[in-house]
């Protein structure tokens, strides 16, 4: 028997025709998926760098109300644009998850990436709704005062958004690593991205999650995987 039929890279010819498979089996929304999260973190980003800040008095508060009609309800569109967008990637990242060596990370996946979503149009809710029609039939400063107390559930709920996101992250990171369907290089850049993604209430929180979002989803885009 010719000895290098030993050495025959079996694993990889079987990873190959999994991928093959699996290629042939996905429908256009588990393929395109990708799409979802790639559109939201370029809109976020967009709204993020033309949004003004609220204040933290009743009467900057007013002021911002009254003169950032348009950017009000072009964030109170996003938060809602943000949720299919979101679930979508995270429903394709799920279904490729579950195909990798790994129990829990699928849920965690799942589970994160919904909580996410939830949370942020929240968050984002919380801070764009009640300014629309502002102040209402209610007397401007106390309107403004009532607003800067619910202000801080906003951060909260975001805060709370930035952990669900790491726990997807973290999962769907050390699931491909371990399955190692990506370099090893790369699967621990996504984990400590992901992680980073927990201090959502800083700067490098929110930075973190829109880059791995951008990351995964070019890349999911470009291997077709």
């Amino acid at each position: 028997m010719d000895g290098s039929c030993l050495k025959h890279p079996i694993g990889s010819e079987k990873v190959a025709l999994v991928s093959v498979a699996d290629e042939q089996s996905r429908g256009w929304s588990e393929r395109w998926s990708p799409l979802g999260g790639l559109v939201f973190a370029i809109v976020f980003i967009l709204v993020y760098v033309t949004s003004g800040e609220t204040g933290e008095t009743a009467e900057e508060v007013i002021a911002y109300a009254e003169g950032n009609e348009r950017e009000l309800t072009v964030q109170a569109v996003t938060g809602l644009v943000a949720i299919p967008l979101l679930l979508w990637f995270v429903s394709g990242l799920h279904a490729r998850v579950r195909r990798l060596e790994s129990q829990t990370a699928p849920a965690l996946v799942l589970a994160g990436g919904t909580g996410f979503a939830l949370l942020l149009f929240t968050a984002v809710a919380i801070w764009s709704a009640p300014l629309l029609q502002f102040p209402g039939d209610a007397d401007p400063t106390a309107a403004a005062n009532a607003y800067l107390l619910i202000d801080d559930l906003g951060w909260v709920l975001l805060g709370g958004a930035g952990v669900a996101f790491a726990v997807m992250a973290v999962a769907a990171s050390v699931a491909a690593l371990r399955s190692a369907v990506v370099p090893a290089w790369l699967g621990w850049i996504g984990a400590v991205v992901g992680l980073a993604a927990a201090a959502t209430i800083l700067f490098v929180g929110i930075l973190a999650w829109l880059a791995w979002t951008l990351l995964v989803s070019v890349l999911l885009l470009v291997r077709r995987a």
